[in-house]
């Protein structure tokens, strides 16, 4: 049976082993495992998930959209993508 734990970053269930978590990709790191090499991959802007978690998504989108300068319905797709993965939908 693999192990699972909670992001320290976001809560989201993670199984042993895996390097960054799948919601928010903040690196991880396990007991007796090398170093997790840089990851590429932008993390989630700090208070979209914190905001999404408190039910006021429109401003998790807001953050979003002003943090990374995409467009409003991308950071729309983004943050309802991110609650169904969070499991707040």
């Amino acid at each position: 049976m693999v192990s699972v734990i909670s992001c320290p970053s976001c809560g989201a269930p993670v199984p042993h082993g895996v390097a960054a978590c799948p919601y928010c990709r903040v690196a991880l790191s396990w007991p007796g495992a090398p170093p997790p090499a840089k990851l590429e991959i932008p993390a989630v802007p700090e208070g979209v998930v914190e905001h999404l978690r408190g039910g006021n998504k429109i401003l998790a989108i807001k953050i979003y959209h002003e943090a990374t300068k995409c467009g409003l319905a991308e950071a729309k797709r983004f943050v309802d993508d991110l609650e169904r993965k969070l499991g707040i939908a």
